[in-house]
């Protein structure tokens, strides 16, 4: 009796060992197109749309640069500017209220009202770019403006680098997919799901940054400082002359005293104890012996009699009372 041999582990063989090639030849292709990307002069990565519109094709020069006109390049703006406020807190609120409604926000704010010296307020704002240049003149009416310094940094050909890598890290993970869709041994599936892990960590890396370029073309950061005139600045009572600021200075001058007799006192006071503890016994034992040394000399006074010795002159006088006559 004849057997007949199924061909279906063959088939698989042969399928299994098609997937492999066809990953193999995926990856590979995957990689020419990430060099292709870098390296490539005539072929220049899409770069990310502008609020307004962006051009279709991207023009290259003879070096591999973005050619675009200036209105549709991605800088990065930022400017510090230096204010003189008749009141510092009203300008610091004005300010703050203009970037809230203008629709950005406030980064930080550092604020400097220490007696006797200028009171400073320091913020750092985000304010969208469209209202840029607005914000700067908004700020500037607000008091006299001491100085201005503004920069631009151009990171269109960064964009362009981030979003094209992006865009080629999301179709190798799609292709990654569709091969682990289709693979049938346990080795397959774990090489392709460990190719998926390292482009996935890669992907989100680059989306990272595109997110933060995208927050720095969107939002230009303006720094500003307030502060009040010299002729403004409080004087501090204690340099004032006259009777008013000599007694101000000298209640000052006492308190302080006080305070560091306060605090001696407070420090010597367990001290103090522990010397007044250690005494007490010393000072009740010395009592007691001295008790005891009177009430022996006493003691000794009553018992033993009392003789007189004559005097000089009785012993000359031989008729001195007291004295026997011959």
């Amino acid at each position: 009796m004849s057997t007949n041999v199924s061909p279906r582990p063959r088939q698989r063989r042969r399928g299994a060992a098609s997937i492999v090639t066809l990953f193999a030849a995926l990856l590979l292709a995957g990689c020419a197109s990430s060099n292709l990307a870098g390296d490539s002069a005539g072929e220049v990565p899409a770069v990310a749309e502008p609020a307004d519109a962006a051009p279709e094709a991207l023009p290259a020069d003879t070096d591999g640069l973005l050619v675009l006109p200036p209105d549709q390049r991605m800088v990065v703006h930022s400017a510090s500017m230096s204010l003189l406020v008749e009141d510092v807190d009203e300008a610091a609120a004005e300010v703050k209220e203009w970037v809230r409604r203008a629709g950005g926000y406030v980064a930080s704010e550092t604020a400097n009202a220490a007696s006797g010296r200028n009171p400073q307020v320091r913020l750092s704002l985000r304010v969208p770019v469209d209202s840029y240049e607005e914000a700067l003149n908004a700020f500037a009416a607000l008091g006299t403006r001491q100085s201005l310094e503004r920069s631009v940094t151009d990171v269109t050909e960064e964009v362009a680098d981030v979003d094209s890598r992006v865009a080629s890290a999301e179709k190798s993970v799609a292709r990654l997919q569709e091969l682990l869709d289709e693979a049938d041994t346990i080795s397959d599936i774990l090489e392709i799901e460990e190719q998926i892990s390292s482009r996935q960590a890669e992907l989100e890396a680059m989306q990272a940054r595109q997110r933060v370029l995208a927050d720095q073309t969107s939002y230009a950061t303006v720094d500003v400082e307030l502060r009040l005139p010299s002729s403004a600045v409080p004087v501090d009572d204690g340099d004032s002359p006259g009777f008013v600021g000599g007694l101000a200075a000298g209640w000052r001058a006492l308190l302080t005293v006080v305070d560091v007799v306060v605090v001696v006192i407070g420090w010597l006071l367990p001290f103090t104890v522990v010397a007044a503890a250690a005494a007490v016994p010393v000072v009740w034992l010395r009592r007691r012996r001295s008790r005891r040394k009177e009430d022996t000399a006493a003691g000794t006074g009553t018992d033993t009699p009392v003789t007189h010795e004559p005097s000089a002159a009785q012993e000359q006088d031989p008729a001195a009372p007291g004295q026997d006559r011959d």
